[in-house]
């Protein structure tokens, strides 16, 4: 596992503007060096669970940490993705949001320690970037309610019948066009800036949970009462463009060296059409997001959009200078049914090589650690040696 140490910083070409730290906290916190292009990998919820352990000790989660962080550094990843917030809680001390399940079992639940606090030292320790990931607008799994913390935001919302909050797919969301909903999004990510040293806030590709008219019927009908014009589509997209452009100034007031970055779906007729994200928007246009990274989580010989096909398909949007690509790549596909992804057959190296050969390209990021930890997988991984 260990050779694949280079693949990220000799396989991609090397280009300028990284996020670089206060000059005041250089000396004691050795952060990425601003040519190092990005290497990144997520670190989701599961992956950081304290379940087992039934929250377990300080201690104990910071050997955990430390452990995945070391196998981060030794493989040559600079950046990572850490999902603070996966359903409106929180892996953090919050006035707003309660505290995560994934730590002791129970949402709610206080534990002795703050899991952010120490990742984000132990981090800057190793020379890596932290950037705390959030899912804006899922509160639940299922539509359990008695799972809520008492002190949910949602619950209240849910006692009052409001449409802020929507049963859908049998789970619970923030309607993506309640504003007020919105707005305690925006005033969890002020928070984690005025309290923790976070390199970037990172939310992925889950903004409409639905297409269903359900999902935000009420906040439709009194616009076009109003005398708007869009159609629901149109509308939505509006919607949505308008919440990340003001969670990016929301970072830039905050922490302007902070990176503001976005995951959509690798599909991009997907993105408009089932979570409408307007992606050629966000890229084209300085003010919605510094990275962009698209999930392409798919083999050469996928049916409806084969690896190559999709990378042109990002390649072709035009991009302005203030917006960075980096490229989603699925480590945890390694292994899986399909026969061009097993381990030894160089698929993973493959990707690698068209994405550092697109003149776009300012990385890559792998959805999982767990996956690139995985003895089952290293044979894959292993391999991408033979490019350097």
């Amino acid at each position: 596992m260990k050779r694949f140490i280079s693949l990220f910083m000799v396989l991609i070409l090397l280009l300028s503007g990284c996020t670089q730290v206060p000059e005041e906290k250089k000396q004691e916190e050795p952060k990425v060096q601003e040519t190092a292009q990005i290497s990144a990998v997520w670190i989701y919820y599961d992956e950081l669970s304290m379940v087992k352990e039934k929250g377990g000790t300080e201690s104990d989660f910071i050997k955990k940490i430390t452990a995945m962080f070391d196998n981060c550094v030794s493989w040559g990843i600079n950046t990572v993705f850490l999902q603070v917030r996966p359903c409106a809680d929180s892996f953090y001390k919050s006035e707003i949001f309660p505290w995560t399940y994934y730590l002791t079992g129970e949402q709610g639940k206080v534990t002795e320690y703050d899991p952010l606090e120490i990742c984000t030292e132990l981090a800057h320790e190793k020379g890596l970037e932290i950037h705390a990931w959030i899912n804006p607008f899922r509160i639940a799994f299922n539509d359990d309610i008695s799972l809520l913390a008492e002190k949910h935001p949602a619950k209240k919302w849910i006692e009052n019948k409001a449409d802020d909050v929507v049963f859908v797919n049998n789970g619970i969301y923030f309607s993506p066009a309640s504003l007020e909903a919105q707005k305690l999004v925006l005033d969890g990510v002020r928070e984690i800036l005025r309290n923790y040293d976070v390199d970037g806030i990172h939310i992925d590709d889950y903004f409409y949970p639905s297409t269903d008219k359900s999902v935000d019927e009420a906040f439709y009908k009194k616009y076009a009462e109003g005398g708007g014009k869009l159609t629901l589509n149109e509308w939505r997209l509006n919607i949505i463009s308008a919440f990340v452009s003001q969670m990016y100034n929301v970072v830039k007031s905050e922490k302007s060296d902070c990176v503001f970055s976005v995951s959509p779906a690798g599909n991009i007729k997907n993105n408009y059409e089932q979570q409408f994200a307007d992606v050629e928007l966000w890229c084209s246009q300085k003010g919605y997001a510094d990275w962009i990274i698209p999930q392409l989580y798919y083999g050469f010989e996928n049916d409806s959009l084969p690896f190559d096909k999709a990378v042109k398909d990002w390649q072709s949007i035009h991009k302005c200078a203030d917006v960075k690509m980096i490229y989603g790549l699925a480590a945890y596909k390694v292994n899986d049914s399909d026969e061009e992804w097993d381990a030894g057959k160089g698929i993973i190296d493959k990707q690698l090589k068209i994405v550092s050969e697109s003149a776009d390209s300012y990385g890559a990021a792998f959805f999982s650690y767990s996956s690139l930890a995985d003895e089952k997988r290293a044979e894959e991984f292993r391999n991408l040696s033979s490019l350097t």
